[in-house]
């Protein structure tokens, strides 16, 4: 959801419609229901861009009921009930959208990006498919297709994709990450590092330095430098927190560099004291 919130744009401009005034399509009046419902979507939207959810999904309820095919008030109460955690529902609207806006690429990838959050990678993949063939300048759905043929075990097509996607957006810190954990999965472990060392060059967001640390300190473990490996847990722990994870990380370089390990790693999931 966090690509989607990047792109999400007011659609007030593509809801100015009043009762009354004409549309430009068709040169027609608007009919009282059609702009009533735009009216709600803009509300509905503005309520989002405050994060009243609540208000937002009964004005975004209303303006769909009203305007059934307009795909803008679909698209958002989709959002609306995805951030509910009605999974289905939102779905199911967020179909409705894409059916009704058949030219627009970044509603597939936003379709497609809620069926991989449910597992859904095949759909996923069929999602990210369309919206390459209506925009293939767009990095999300290159994103998005990468990401999901590595959910699907597919490494090889799932770095192919990432790596367009960069070529589009070259310091999304989300993708680079990605792309090293694939370099990584697949025993590239220069490569990772090197994605890794750009990643960081990029200045990526602070809370992820510590899943950077994480994986350059495995990475530099399987190239057999324990004692860069090290350094990274410890500044990832300096971060974080002693997590399990890391824990049991700073207990295999301790092995790697001959020291005896006295503690006994935490259970996944929790925290040192």
């Amino acid at each position: 959801m966090a690509t989607y919130y990047k792109t999400l744009l007011p659609i007030a401009a593509a809801l100015v419609v009043l009762p009354g005034c004409v549309s430009w399509r068709s040169l027609q009046p608007v009919p009282p229901s059609v702009a009533a419902g735009r009216r709600l979507a803009r509300q509905g939207v503005a309520a989002i861009e405050v994060q009243q959810w609540e208000e937002a999904e009964r004005l975004l309820t209303e303006a769909a009921e009203k305007s059934p095919e307009d795909p803008e008030a679909q698209r958002y109460l989709a959002e609306a009930l995805w951030r509910r955690g009605a999974q289905d529902e939102a779905m199911r609207h967020m179909a409705i959208a894409a059916h009704h806006d058949r030219h627009d690429a970044a509603t597939a990838v936003r379709a497609g990006e809620m069926l991989l959050a449910t597992s859904d990678a095949k759909q996923a993949i069929r999602q990210a498919d369309r919206a390459i063939r209506l925009d293939n300048s767009l990095a999300t759905a290159w994103t998005l297709r990468g990401r999901a043929y590595a959910a699907d075990g597919d490494l090889d097509r799932a770095l192919a994709d990432m790596q367009r996607a960069l070529l589009l957006s070259p310091n999304d810190a989300d993708v680079l990450l990605e792309s090293a954990r694939l370099y990584r999965q697949r025993g590239q472990d220069q490569r990772c590092l090197a994605t890794l060392h750009r990643l960081r060059d990029a200045a990526p967001p602070a809370e992820r330095m510590p899943e950077i640390l994480e994986l350059e300190a495995h990475t530099y473990l399987a190239l057999s430098r324990p004692q860069m490996a090290a350094q990274r847990v410890a500044l990832a722990i300096e971060l974080s927190g002693p997590t399990a994870p890391l824990a049991s990380l700073q207990a295999e370089t301790q092995k790697a560099l001959g020291i005896e390990v006295t503690s006994r790693p935490l259970a996944p999931g929790s925290r040192v004291q």
